[in-house]
């Protein structure tokens, strides 16, 4: 596919029909993103061709406004933690969530499956290619089974060889067993 090669822009950003040939993603987990944005923004002053950031744990909250964390020229995508993780004392817990800003010039849209998502979120964006789906995931190490079902629900949706769209995967998985290189879960003693 080619959306990956070098970055051509479109003349034309009037109408937000612009689609790239080749994007340049930044991905980063927050651990806590609220105090750490600056250095976002000074890192894009540096690099002005990052077409995508996601991060996640961003230990957002419905307290946080959009306007409290907006990047210029980018739209912002967010999915704060709504849920209980089992071990918390609170109804909602603290801690994880994820957030997407996507360069204006660049059509995007959240993807319908991310508002049942935990903690992650989808967009998907127009390339020359086609529409790409960018999922910016973060799985807590605490969730029980039937989040974790939720969540996997949420990757297989995304995922699906039927949809018209290649998906491209960011994030945080919480899945220390799993050996990335060969694809091979080793079991704990």
């Amino acid at each position: 596919k080619q959306w990956y090669q070098r970055r051509e822009e479109s003349e034309d950003r009037r109408e937000g029909s612009y689609s790239c040939k080749g994007i340049s993603i930044l991905y980063t987990n927050a651990s806590g993103f609220f105090n750490k944005i600056d250095e976002v923004k000074c890192l894009l002053m540096l690099n002005k061709n990052i077409d995508i950031i996601c991060v996640t744990e961003t230990h957002f909250d419905n307290d946080i406004l959009d306007a409290e964390v907006q990047i210029d020229g980018y739209t912002i995508f967010r999915k704060d933690r709504d849920f209980k993780i089992e071990s918390s004392k609170k109804d909602i817990s603290s801690g994880g969530g994820s957030i997407i800003y996507v360069k204006n010039y660049i059509n995007s849209s959240l993807v319908k499956e991310s508002c049942n998502a935990l903690d992650s979120l989808a967009v998907l964006i127009d390339t020359a290619s086609g529409k790409l789906c960018i999922g910016c995931i973060y799985r807590s190490p605490s969730l029980n089974s039937d989040q974790n079902f939720k969540l996997i629900s949420f990757l297989k949706n995304i995922c699906n060889v039927k949809n018209d769209f290649e998906t491209l995967l960011v994030g945080d998985f919480n899945l220390p067993d799993v050996s990335w290189e060969t694809g091979c879960v080793n079991a704990r003693p």
